[in-house]
């Protein structure tokens, strides 16, 4: 989908993890390389990736691929001023963008299946935002057409995109992920997660 861009957030600290999680090893590869992957796998063909905290390594990980990569200087201002932030590097680098897919590297479990579920429901419904059930509020992944884009251009830094998915719910799709939005905050839940999507792919090779 041409007129989509995707946005994938990688710019925190990683503190609970202890490591940069974006690096961390998912399969033959690390988890911000498997999530690009998976993004073109959806059919998304323009994506930015922001970086913060852990920049250079990020960046010399991709360094071959042809990844739009941009730092964050001010990432340790909170979620909504990294959103902020990458609204406005969509707008400025991609031309003919109408919507933006905010997807967060803290889910590695998030399946090309369901981001193809998220641009079809864009396609039938263009005006509306489209986000993920979480149960007790929607959240990201979350694809917002523009006209929402100067809301997340004014998110107070240490607000998320949860709100304002909450303040436009009577124009919002909720769509429900599954197992998909799993965060890898801590060292337990990567190993929890990595050994779902692991058994996930052995199954798959045997079927």
């Amino acid at each position: 989908m041409d007129n989509v861009a995707a946005l994938l957030l990688t710019a925190g600290a990683s503190r609970r993890m202890g490591t940069p999680k974006a690096l961390l090893p998912w399969g033959h590869s690390t988890v911000v390389q498997h999530l690009l992957n998976i993004i073109r796998q959806a059919g998304l063909t323009q994506t930015l990736l922001l970086t913060g905290a852990h920049h250079n390594e990020i960046q010399e990980v991709l360094k071959v691929g042809g990844t739009e990569i941009c730092f964050h200087p001010e990432w340790d201002l909170g979620m909504g001023s990294t959103i902020s932030k990458g609204v406005q590097e969509v707008e400025q680098r991609f031309s003919g963008i109408d919507a933006v897919l905010i997807l967060l590297v803290d889910q590695p479990l998030i399946t090309r299946s369901y981001l193809r579920q998220v641009l079809n429901a864009h396609q039938k419904q263009p005006e509306v935002i489209i986000a993920s059930d979480y149960g007790a509020f929607a959240g990201v992944p979350a694809l917002f057409p523009r006209n929402f884009w100067e809301a997340l251009k004014d998110i107070p830094p240490a607000q998320g995109g949860r709100k304002i998915i909450a303040s436009y719910r009577d124009k919002c799709k909720v769509l429900d992920p599954a197992d998909t939005v799993a965060d890898i905050d801590t060292p337990e839940a990567y190993k929890k997660a990595l050994s779902i999507y692991l058994s996930k792919q052995t199954k798959h090779l045997k079927e």
